[in-house]
């Protein structure tokens, strides 16, 4: 499986950062949306203020939905309990809402219109308790503001007819946050679902791309690291040279000892050669008794040198096993990529360079220019 297929399937578990960030833009929507509704209003006279009272309402918001997109954008919230920042932002909403509505009468209600939204957007990141304390919120800010407008300003439509809109908004909110709820129990169970797909397609991905015996990549991804790892020296961005690498007569090793004791070996030169490479160098096995090692950032005298390097501290390496070998040395071939080679080049060249090391007594390092 390469892995153009396993960016698709990545795609199909949720991403948590992408959720979060349509979450963020969602309620700047809904922030934006009761800017142009505070506009509008205002423009048809419904929304009976003065020009500083509507652009200190739309600098405030302003400011708070800016402020809230820097920290849902740059991620600096992915840390926290409550990443998506849904109550303080809600509630800064609700606040902008009932600024929105005191001044109005005829149609009051349709400054707190966009609460119905806001609610059933947040209720895909909090659950029913908070979302019934949010609805009960708003509800009483309503009631309050209701109060202070009658008590400073008078109001126009009856007071029956105003306590009546007030008891629809209220009562439609809390069926709404009791729906949320249920929506929000539905995410979070969906939340546990893609994390156990999301943990299943690496355990997948990880079969897929290791060995067996010795947990290191196998041909297949060694083969697709090679293929980027040319492509970026075509770009000229660095150098990059391979080393193969064949245990010295491990057949005998088998035939001596037994398979359990050259499986052994295999193991014990993985994890001995993984403790000696640098970070970002890759080590593969190709099959039986072959390995192959990635260099990034790696000239052919710097190959050669780790391939010596390891070739030294491996030959020095005792068996405490009795029934097993005391010693295993190792013989290298290595190669620096000349591009515009094609990597089938490249590795005939590392093996090419191998060859001459087994042929010539074993227990060395040959590089391509020896050939």
């Amino acid at each position: 499986m390469n892995s153009r297929y396993w960016r698709r399937a990545r795609r199909l578990t949720v991403s948590e950062r992408r959720l979060l960030l349509r979450h963020g833009r969602s309620l700047a929507a809904v922030a934006l949306f009761h800017a142009l509704l505070v506009v509008a209003l205002w423009l048809w006279g419904t929304l009976d203020a003065g020009g500083l009272y509507v652009s200190l309402l739309l600098g405030a918001l302003a400011v708070i939905t800016v402020v809230y997109l820097l920290l849902i954008e740059t991620g600096a919230t992915l840390e926290w309990r409550e990443s998506s920042l849904s109550v303080p932002m809600a509630l800064g909403l609700v606040i902008a809402f009932l600024i929105a509505a005191f001044p109005m009468n005829e149609a009051r209600i349709s400054a707190m219109i966009l609460f119905f939204p806001l609610l059933l957007l947040v209720s895909f990141r909090l659950g029913a308790r908070s979302l019934l304390s949010l609805a009960l919120l708003a509800s009483v800010g309503y009631a309050l503001m209701l109060a202070l407008a009658l008590a400073t300003r008078g109001l126009r439509l009856s007071l029956s007819l105003e306590l009546l809109q007030w008891l629809i908004f209220t009562l439609v909110a809390l069926s709404f946050a009791v729906t949320g709820s249920g929506v929000n129990g539905l995410r979070r169970s969906l939340a546990v679902k893609n994390q156990a797909l999301a943990d299943a397609l690496e355990q997948v991905r990880d079969l897929a791309i290791r060995d067996d015996l010795t947990g290191l990549f196998n041909r297949r991804h060694i083969l697709e690291v090679l293929e980027h790892q040319k492509a970026l020296a075509d770009n000229q961005i660095y150098p990059f040279s391979v080393c193969y690498v064949d245990l010295d007569h491990f057949k005998r090793i088998n035939d001596e000892y037994g398979h359990d004791m050259g499986d052994r070996v295999l193991r014990q030169f993985a994890e001995h050669t993984l403790d000696n490479l640098r970070e970002g160098d890759y080590l593969a096995r190709l099959g039986g008794e072959e390995f192959i090692l990635v260099l990034p950032q790696s000239d052919l005298a710097g190959a050669e040198l780790v391939a010596e390097r390891l070739r030294e501290s491996w030959a020095a390496r005792e068996f405490q096993d009795r029934r097993g070998p005391s010693r295993v040395s190792l013989s290298a071939g290595v190669a620096c990529y000349k591009g515009p080679e094609t990597v089938d080049q490249l590795l005939a060249r590392a093996d090419r360079a191998l060859y001459r090391a087994k042929t010539g007594g074993r227990n060395r390092v040959c590089r391509e220019d020896d050939l």
